[in-house]
């Protein structure tokens, strides 16, 4: 593992829900999401992340003054879903990416990124779908496992107020788990636990 007072700010970008982690030394400092869906346009849900960051960068500039020390890592675009090439999404994913990149350059610290597969299958230990009783994507599931596993469960999982298919039931509540902030956390330890081999500088 890399350490030395390291620092990775992992993001798993979205204009639904963006989820965000600190790292220090491969130990968790937070795990959290943004809730963007209420927002009108892009536009504001883009301005709502900046927003969301400006403190967590300072926080890790508090904890660690030397930049060399702080990386920040975001999911790549992936260029195409279910074998098609969807522009608009690139377009707007690629506007997202920009702003994130360019707030976190001008505080000096770098930006790559990683292919969500490459993550997945080196931090949880597999990219493949994995059904399960708790209303989650499958292709979600394993990575909510994991962290799961990590006792990290609090960190993801978010009360419900009804039932729905994505919920489920416990002490006659609903709950449903955040991927998003579960991806953020593997993305995340990938800063740690990863090839560098496999991150692109992001500029």
């Amino acid at each position: 593992m890399k350490s030395d007072n390291r620092i990775v700010i992992g993001i798993d970008q979205s204009y639904k829900n963006t989820g965000i982690s600190i790292f220090l030394d491969g130990k968790k400092k937070m795990i959290k999401s943004i809730h963007l869906e209420s927002l009108n346009n892009n536009t504001e849900k883009r301005e709502m992340i900046i927003k969301t960051l400006k403190p967590i960068i300072g926080y890790c500039l508090k904890k660690q003054s030397n930049t060399d020390k702080i990386t920040c890592i975001i999911e790549r675009i992936r260029l195409r879903s279910q074998g098609f090439i969807n522009i608009n999404y690139i377009k707007s994913i690629g506007a997202l990416d920009a702003v994130i990149i360019d707030l976190f350059t001008d505080h000096n610290i770098k930006v790559f990124s990683v292919d969500t597969r490459c993550w997945k299958s080196q931090i949880v230990g597999t990219s493949k779908p994995e059904s399960n009783t708790y209303g989650v994507d499958e292709k979600k599931w394993p990575t909510i496992k994991w962290c799961i596993d990590q006792g990290w469960e609090k960190d993801i999982i978010e009360t419900a107020k009804r039932k729905t298919k994505k919920t489920f039931e416990r002490d006659e509540k609903f709950y449903k788990y955040n991927d998003d902030a579960a991806d953020s956390a593997g993305i995340a330890l990938f800063g740690f636990y990863g090839e560098d081999s496999k991150l692109k500088k992001e500029v």
